[in-house]
Formats: C-alpha cells, structure tokens, sequence
C-alpha cells in the first residue's frame, strides 16, 4: 500500500501547470503557498486533500478529494469575473466530456471517475491594501493502487475509459494485453457490473457484454476498467 496523496496532486499539476491564462499572463499553479518573490495576482493553489478507503482483499482502492483554490488579488475592489474566468479553463481540462479525464497519472495508481463535487465562492475579503476573491473546485476521484512504482505501466498501451467505438464488435472490447489479468468494469451511469451476469471475460483478452439490449454501434457508453 501506498500513499496517493502526492501522486493525486501531482496529475493535476501536471494537467494544469502551464495551461492556464489570464490577461496573456500564465496563472501559476502552486502547491499550498505561492513561491516567495512571484508577483502573480492570480493563482491556482492545490489545497486541502481528504480520502476514504474502498479496499478489499485484491485491490487498494480509495476515494480521493482534492481541492483546487482559484485566487485572485487586486488593489481595488473586485467581482468574480477573473476566478469564474480561471475556472472556465479548469473544468474542461480536468473533465474534458462525461465519463473521461484530462488526468495522466503515473504508473503507480489509476484515476477513474473524476467528477466536480463541490464548488463554492469564500467571501470578498478586504484589508487596507487589496481586495481578494477566491473560488474553491473540490474534485472527487476513485483512485486504484497498480503496485507498480516504475516507469512501465501495468498494461501495454493501457486504455481508460473504454468507449463504444472501441468495441471490436457490438457486445465485445477486444484487448489481448488483458489476457489473464483480472479487473473490475464500472459502466458510466450504472455502476459496477457483475462477471457472469452483465459481462464475461475473453479468454483472448477483453471482455463482452450481456446486458439485455446492449449495441456499442448505436448507442454511446464509457466504461471504467480497475485492475485487480
């Protein structure tokens, strides 16, 4: 078992360091506290970080939270407009469509499931010299423990999520890197499916569909797949 923490954090910096513009001007995205001597009004700081574990007797597995405080100082009195504006290049980047995640995480975990579980203004605040607004994303995350802490990943050309125009045909994913590994499959929008009754695995690797009126060729679904 590892600590997440860090590597949470660091797949959002690394999504987010350099990408983000206000005024022409990079917005800088720190960890906790701005570099002393960087005169930037306006920053990212990845902050507060809660989690709960989800393990079983396979897998660690947990739900993460981290907190992404969009801040914005001035020496006059100020409205949301810049945070809202940060914010609007924020969602796109972390959840770019439903189901999918801008997210790269390093080998040692999987980042599923990425959605905006909260967000919230702090008050104007106000002292003798400037004004400060501040916008709080708290994303939410299912993070799986791969064990591996090198620079290989768990699976050769690993893929997640998994959508229907990857489907080899209207029932089957078709991967032969998955051959004898065993992973849970999360349907978007229905939750964890269950080997046998909604899905069997490929002995040639991959998996098939056996919900009643399942077709990947006329309808859209996005699928999870966690690595036991």
């Amino acid at each position: 078992m590892i600590d997440v923490k860090l590597p949470v954090r660091k797949a959002y910096y690394d999504l987010l360091s350099g990408a983000l513009t206000y005024n022409t001007n990079l917005v800088p995205v720190v960890d906790d506290t701005k570099n002393l001597g960087d005169p930037s009004m306006t920053y990212v700081l990845l902050s507060n970080q809660t989690g709960s574990p989800d393990n079983s007797f396979q897998t660690f597995d947990s739900h993460e939270t981290i907190v992404l405080d969009i801040v914005y100082k001035a020496g006059a009195r100020v409205n949301k407009e810049v945070v809202d504006n940060i914010a609007g290049q924020i969602l796109p980047l972390v959840i770019p469509g439903p189901g999918s995640t801008g997210l790269s995480p390093g080998p040692e975990i999987q980042i599923n499931c990425v959605e905006l579980f909260a967000d919230t203004y702090l008050t104007l605040g106000l002292n003798s010299s400037n004004s400060v607004v501040r916008r709080l994303l708290t994303f939410k995350q299912r993070v799986r423990q791969t064990g591996i802490s090198g620079p290989t990943p768990p699976i050769p050309a690993f893929q997640n999520p998994i959508v229907s125009a990857n489907f080899a045909t209207s029932t089957q994913y078709i991967n032969g890197n998955l051959r004898g590994r065993s992973f849970l499959l999360y349907l978007n929008g229905v939750g964890f499916l269950t080997v046998g009754v909604h899905y069997n695995v490929l002995t040639e690797g991959g998996f098939e569909i056996l919900i009643n009126n399942f077709d990947s060729t006329t309808n859209n679904y996005t699928f999870f797949l966690l690595l036991q």
